[in-house]
């Protein structure tokens, strides 16, 4: 199986489950994604996307 395909498909099996769930499975793909980057790229992504993920918590925790 493709990755594109198996990803796709975990991640539409997680959303069904819960929300929670696909979002976390989509974190894997992103991991699994950016493993392959230079690390400093990848650490900056993550701080980006933590900060991202901290403003939406932050909105719906209001």
């Amino acid at each position: 199986m493709s990755g594109s395909t198996y990803w796709a498909k975990e991640i539409k099996q997680a959303d069904r489950r819960s929300p929670k769930e696909g979002a976390t499975r989509r974190l894997d793909r992103l991991r699994s994604e950016l493993r392959g980057l230079d690390p400093v790229v990848a650490n900056r992504a993550w701080g980006e996307i933590g900060d991202a993920l901290q403003r939406i918590t932050d909105r719906y925790t209001q």
